[in-house]
């Protein structure tokens, strides 16, 4: 009786023995997958700094491209609005030479009416 209890005590251990050498193996296996999936993380989480990386070097180009953009609209509206006081004043200048003109005309012709003779 006792050799039958010793060896199903035996049976028992090494029953509970092969059991948690499986739970070992089944966690040895856990973290082999753990660290092959965290390296994964780390491998996207890289990617995605490179890529940010790269974002944030295109948008300081496009606004820097923006800026000089913007200095040359300035410059264009600045001369647009030149232009067109330098528009208004040619026009007002036409119309003087144009009364100018039309008052030496009337001069000339009023000396000839007057004296016979084409002006000096």
């Amino acid at each position: 009786m006792v050799d039958t209890s010793l060896n199903k005590l035996y049976e028992a251990i090494g029953g509970l023995t092969a059991e948690v050498q499986g739970l070992r193996r089944d966690v040895q296996e856990d973290r082999s997958t753990s660290a092959t999936h965290r390296q994964g993380v780390r491998e996207e989480l890289s990617n995605l700094v490179i890529r940010q990386t790269h974002i944030e070097t295109d948008m300081l180009a496009l606004k820097n491209k923006v800026e000089g953009m913007e200095k040359v609209t300035v410059e264009v509206t600045t001369l647009t609005h030149k232009a067109a006081g330098a528009g208004t004043l040619g026009r007002g200048l036409l119309k003087l030479g144009g009364w100018l003109l039309s008052a030496a005309g009337g001069f000339a012709a009023a000396w000839t009416l007057l004296t016979g003779r084409p002006p000096p």
